[in-house]
Parts: structure tokens; C-alpha cells; sequence
């Protein structure tokens, strides 16, 4: 019989090496954890729903303009990954990526807060081609540092604990952004434009930055090299190919585009609100409150959804409440006084409050779903092949929120609301048939 401790009952060199591995995983976890959390409060400030679309407006009447700057964060994050993939996948670490993209995002959001003052009053011209230049730059580099941050988790959190360890990110972050909702909303009040902005610009590059510096304390392990297409080219080559012969792929992706429906449609319920029913910049704070406590409270749910039935189940309810949610405000907006008058504007505005803040639970539910689902789903050895696929292929419909604005432009929002819901039951019809074998059984738990 082999003693697993030494001779004098002290802990043997085996039970020593795997104390310290456990201890080193907790020490992740809750890096991870944080990560999230302090990020999720900085990005309160930077809210592409609320905070970008009231900024765009000052400074354009295009709602097409205004549609695609609010879209550029989940564009610009997702299309990237196609040409990082086949540059990182044969390092054995990957958070040196992560922590220059990290870099280059803080200096442009610095900028961004620095400027604004200065260009507000006298130059819009320029304070908007200078946000939108940062503002991309920002967004592209939140792609850049996509694969290296979803390699990392897959790393250092086993499939068992995904779930918790997304809900975790979620509830904590979303706690406290909700009460960063209500400070962004005093701010929102404030009458000097380029001081209002700046302010939510500045506190938001600090927090982030302290979220950046929360992952890059994890101690990162060596991971195998993995094996992905020497091209860019020979990468989309096999995308197509999955996206023909895969179901699991290709429902899973189409569950997920569900998302960037909901990106086209939130932006201009908010805009509906404060410029067509003349509620106001303070209601833009309300709403950013609603959508981060819905954001927040619903992780109670998605937990307990996971645990019984699994990540498929999270993707199916969120995805149908997004359908509904789209479908509703069209309702609310076709009997508001824009349309048939049957209610008025306040009632109108404080519904429109309540789909804000049931899209908060289904974005999270969106996030619990898809970003465990896609990691559990993903080949053997060939991890950021699958994510860079998913993720490529996914970039072009976040272009819907320009589409959005420009049919806004060309119609009226509640047309938008109404198409917007039509569209999510195809999502909600994809995530219903995704077959059981999406799911592990430790990914279900």
C-alpha cells in the first residue's frame, strides 16, 4: 500500500502539489469573478443602449449614424476573431494578448473622456469623429482580447462550473451597476453636455481599466497547442462548411443571433421614449437602472433554470423573451399617444421602463446559455477554431442596429419593434431544436 502522507503524518509532496492546485483555482475563480464584476460596473457608464445613443444624438440626426455607433461594441467584438485565432492558437499562453489589447482599449477611452469637453461646445463635427474613431478602436480591441479571455476561463474553470461562475460575474456586476445606474442617471442631469459625458466617459475608462488589471492577476496554466487553419481565409472556408453540415453549430448559432436583434431594437425603445414621448435624459437613467436590476435579479432564475434543465433551457426562454419583449413595445408604442392615444405618454414611458428591464434578464439569460453552450459544444483541441467561426460568422448581424436606425429613418420605431420581434422566433425556433447532444451532463450543472 502506497502512504499518501510521510512518515511523521505530515502531507506527502502529492497531497502538497494538489493543495496548491486547488488553492491557485479558487484564486482564478475569484479573479474571474471580479474581473466581471468591476468591469460590469465600468461598462454601466459606457451602456451602448442608453449612454452612446443619447451622446450620438447631440451630435448627429442620422438615426442609421446613431444605430451603428451604439452597435459597434458587439460588431467590432465579434469580428476580429477570425484573424487573432490562427495567430494565437500554438501559444501555449495567451493573457500577453489579452493584456496589449487591455492597454490599447484604456488609452482610447482615456481620450475619449479628455476630449469631450473641448470639441463639445464649438467642434460636434469633430468630438463625433473623434468618439467614433476611439469608440471603434475601444470595441475592436475588446475582439482582439475575446479569444484569449474565453481561452483563459476555459482553462482555469472546469465545465461543471461554468455555470456558476457566468451567474456569479452576472449577479455581483449587476448588483452593483444597478446602483452605478443610479449614478449615471444624476449624471445624465447635469446641463453642460461635454461635462455630462466626459464624466460618465472618464469614470468608465478608471473602471474598466481596474476590471483589465482583475483578469491579468490569474495565473494563467500552459495549454496544449490547438489545431486550427493556417488562414484566415481557410478558417471562414470551414465555417461555411459547419454552418451547412453541423446542426448543433449552426442552431446554436442562430440562438445567439437572437441577441443582435435585441442590440437593433433596445437603442431606439430608450430614443422612443426620451425624444417621441418626451420623457427626457433622466428617463435614459431610469431605463439603464431598469435593464441592470433585470440584468441582475433574473441570475436567481437562469441558476436555478441550468441546474434543473440545463443550458439549453436558459436559450430557449431567453431567446422568447426577447420575441416578446420586441413585440411588446411595438404594442405599447402603437397605443401610446405617438399612436392610437389610448394611453398616456407617462404610463407609456413606465411599460417601456419594464421591457427595459426584462431585456436586462434576457441578455444575461442569453449570456449564461450561449457563452457555456459554445465552450461545452467546441471540438476537441480545437476550441478557438470553433469560437473564432462562431464568432466571425456572427459580425455581420450586428450590423442590424444600423439597419434598425435606418429603418427608423425610413418608417417609424414601432415598425422596427414589431419586425424585431417577428425576427427572434426564428432564434427562439433554433435554441427550441437544439439537439441534447449540445449539452454534457457537467455542463448542465
Amino acid at each position: 500500500m502506497t502512504s499518501t502522507s510521510g512518515a511523521d503524518g505530515a502531507p506527502s509532496a502529492t497531497e502538497t502539489r494538489a493543495g496548491a492546485a486547488a488553492a491557485t483555482a479558487r484564486r482564478n475563480f475569484r479573479f474571474g469573478v471580479l474581473n466581471g464584476t468591476v468591469f460590469q460596473v465600468g461598462d454601466t457608464f459606457l451602456d451602448s443602449n442608453t449612454v452612446v445613443p443619447l451622446f450620438l444624438a447631440r451630435l448627429t440626426t442620422s438615426n442609421a449614424l446613431i444605430g451603428f455607433g451604439s452597435g459597434l461594441a458587439d460588431m467590432l467584438w465579434l469580428l476580429p476573431q477570425v484573424v487573432v485565432a490562427p495567430r494565437i492558437a500554438r501559444h501555449p499562453r495567451q493573457l500577453w494578448l489579452y493584456r496589449r489589447a487591455a492597454t490599447v482599449r484604456a488609452i482610447v477611452l482615456g481620450l475619449i473622456a479628455a476630449l469631450t469637453v473641448p470639441l463639445a461646445a464649438d467642434h460636434p463635427g469633430l468630438l463625433l469623429g473623434v468618439f467614433l474613431v476611439c469608440y471603434a478602436t475601444y470595441c475592436l480591441g475588446g475582439g482582439v482580447a475575446a479569444l484569449p479571455f474565453m481561452e483563459v476561463v476555459a482553462k482555469t474553470v472546469p465545465p461543471e462550473r461554468l455555470g456558476s461562475f457566468w451567474a456569479r460575474r452576472l449577479f455581483w456586476g449587476g448588483l452593483l451597476a444597478a446602483g452605478a445606474g443610479l449614478l449615471v442617471r444624476a449624471i445624465l442631469e447635469i446641463d453642460d453636455f461635454g461635462l455630462r459625458f466626459a464624466l460618465l466617459f472618464g469614470i468608465g475608462a478608471v473602471l474598466v481599466s481596474l476590471g483589465y488589471a482583475c483578469f491579468l492577476a490569474i495565473d494563467e496554466p500552459d495549454g496544449a497547442p490547438g489545431l486550427i487553419p493556417a488562414s484566415p481565409l481557410a478558417l471562414l472556408r470551414e465555417g461555411v462548411a459547419r454552418m451547412r453540415g453541423d446542426e448543433v453549430f449552426r442552431r446554436l448559432y442562430l440562438s445567439r443571433a437572437t441577441l443582435s436583434i435585441w442590440y437593433a431594437v433596445a437603442p431606439f425603445v430608450v430614443l422612443f421614449a426620451v425624444r417621441d414621448l418626451g420623457a427626457g435624459p433622466r428617463a435614459a437613467g431610469t431605463f439603464l437602472f431598469a435593464r441592470v436590476t433585470g440584468y441582475v435579479l433574473s441570475n436567481l432564475v437562469w441558476s436555478r433554470i441550468a441546474r434543473a434543465w440545463g443550458y439549453r433551457a436558459v436559450l430557449r426562454t431567453s431567446t422568447a423573451l426577447i420575441a416578446s419583449l420586441s413585440a411588446a413595445a411595438a404594442a405599447i408604442a402603437w397605443v401610446s399617444p405617438y399612436g392610437a392615444g389610448w394611453i398616456g405618454a407617462d404610463a407609456a414611458v413606465v411599460l417601456l421602463e419594464i421591457v427595459a428591464g426584462l431585456g436586462g434578464a434576457a441578455l444575461s439569460g442569453m449570456i449564461v446559455g450561449y457563452a457555456s453552450l459554445v465552450l461545452i459544444t467546441a471540438p476537441p483541441g480545437r476550441r478557438q477554431t470553433h469560437l473564432a467561426i462562431m464568432h466571425s460568422f456572427l459580425g455581420p448581424t450586428l450590423l442590424l442596429p444600423a439597419l434598425g436606425g435606418a429603418l427608423v429613418d425610413a418608417t417609424r420605431p414601432p415598425v422596427l419593434f414589431a419586425l424585431g420581434g417577428a425576427a427572434a422566433l426564428l432564434g427562439w425556433r433554433a435554441a427550441s431544436r437544439l439537439p441534447a447532444a449540445a449539452e454534457s451532463a457537467a455542463g448542465a450543472r
